[in-house]
């Protein structure tokens, strides 16, 4: 009897033990999967966090308010890279509706052939480059002199309001001008400043 009531003890020790020791396994089993719950959650947070902040303007920003991520002076970098130099006669920033996305379009001439450069305004990507043969010898654009960007808009709006959702600086038949398009609910005006003579023409 001493003997079989032993072996019962120690049967049911080792069952409880047994026991025990299962259950520590399920609770770290759930302790780890709720672990890797919680980092797959933070993961996905900072990948929302990053395409949000990635996103750029959206398509009806007012780029009288708002930048891109790329300067002009850094796409038209970019465009003479494709170009091997030359002279930049032209500049526009604007939305494009086939690739969704807001684009500098950069023309520069190099010899005979005329360069049409095509930036994305967020990331910097050449998009496209088209080549024409010319034989025209366009003044080259700068954005600073002998007008600033600010200065040329600060002068179209004296003439138009709305949000302005496109603009251009371009060297044409010997004349430098912005070019500005704005929008005023629905209404397109368009206003273009000489930088040389400071006149300033609207078209709507």
């Amino acid at each position: 009897m001493i003997l079989a009531f032993a072996l019962t003890g120690c049967s049911n020790g080792e069952s409880g033990a047994d026991q025990t020791s299962e259950t520590d396994d399920q609770t770290s089993e759930t302790n780890e999967a709720a672990s890797e719950a919680d980092d797959d959650s933070a993961e996905t947070e900072s990948e929302d966090s990053t395409a949000s902040s990635s996103s750029g303007l959206p398509d009806d920003a007012d780029l009288s308010k708002e930048s891109p991520s790329v300067a002009p002076e850094d796409a038209i970098a970019t465009a003479q890279k494709e170009a091997k130099d030359g002279t930049v006669h032209g500049i526009e920033l604007d939305f494009d509706e086939r690739d969704k996305a807001w684009q500098y379009e950069v023309k520069i001439i190099n010899g005979t052939t005329d360069f049409d450069v095509e930036i994305d305004a967020e990331n910097g990507d050449v998009v496209d480059v088209e080549k024409d043969s010319t034989d025209d010898k366009e003044k080259a654009i700068d954005l600073s002199d002998p007008m600033t960007f600010d200065e040329a808009l600060e002068l179209a709006q004296d003439k138009a309001s709305g949000r302005l959702d496109g603009w251009k600086l371009e060297s044409d038949d010997d004349r430098i001008e912005y070019q500005f398009d704005f929008d005023d609910e629905g209404e397109e005006i368009e206003v273009s400043v000489d930088v040389e003579s400071k006149n300033v023409s609207v078209d709507d």
